[in-house]
């Protein structure tokens, strides 16, 4: 059986798309990391440094996810796709929690016994988000990539990306005009890029073709990869203001 010339040319064109932006996800997310790393090292603040580690934990999630991109346009051994969902999924977890953290640590935030939902609480959902995607991992290691394998991956990226999304924009209020509101502007559009790349992945099992699927997945990814650069900017400015202080 040949394969039309055409649509060739369309699998090598996206194959390409694919692998530059997963790269340039992973070059950004590794500048990222290192300049979250050097904001929790000059950070006095200590109710701060939760935030800053799941930036770090962000770029770490980030550079495994594009490598392992970069990795899956050359080869589709079942291991890469395990790891490479659970990534994903990491990094849309670790943007939500990051906006979460900067809730309850901004200075306007409710007090403890003012919030219609505990801290204890949010976290044993979170805690239930981490289990979500060790869950999909195992599953995808053990049985492949199948339309519940999909959904999973689809629901969770989506519900992650609306819970940090819900305190992104809670925090508006909070910390307009402030560097804060700078890196949490800039960190929005990644969170909603991620959480799309995860559902995309549905487009599979209500009708779109592969090659169709493949292409939305890689604009996300060239998406989230452009909108970290600009979140590293702010931090890399960040970084230079705390050594100015110093």
């Amino acid at each position: 059986m040949t394969i039309p010339l055409a649509q060739a040319g369309a699998d090598a064109g996206t194959t390409v798309v694919r692998f530059v932006g997963s790269g340039l996800l992973a070059v950004s997310a590794a500048v990222f990391g290192f300049y979250a790393l050097r904001n929790l090292q000059l950070n006095r603040l200590e109710s701060q440094r939760p935030f800053w580690r799941y930036l770090v934990s962000i770029g770490f999630a980030g550079v495994l996810y594009g490598a392992l991109g970069v990795a899956g346009t050359l080869s589709s051994e079942r291991w890469l796709v395990a790891l490479g969902h659970a990534a994903l999924l990491f990094y849309t977890v670790f943007l939500a929690f990051a906006m979460r953290e900067l809730y309850y640590n901004s200075a306007l935030a409710p007090p403890p016994d003012e919030r219609r939902i505990p801290l204890s609480r949010l976290r044993r959902i979170e805690l239930g988000f981490v289990g979500i995607i060790l869950l999909e991992l195992s599953v995808v290691l053990l049985l492949g990539h199948g339309s519940v394998v999909a959904v999973v991956k689809g629901v969770g990226s989506v519900s992650f990306a609306v819970y940090g999304v819900v305190f992104g924009e809670r925090l508006e209020s909070l910390t307009r005009g402030t560097s804060v509101d700078t890196l949490r502007r800039h960190l929005l559009p990644v969170l909603v890029c991620a959480g799309l790349l995860g559902f995309a992945d549905l487009g599979v099992h209500v009708g779109l073709g592969p090659l169709v699927v493949e292409s939305i997945e890689s604009v996300f990814v060239v998406m989230i990869g452009a909108f970290l650069l600009t979140a590293t900017i702010r931090l890399q400015q960040n970084v230079s203001g705390l050594s100015g202080g110093r």
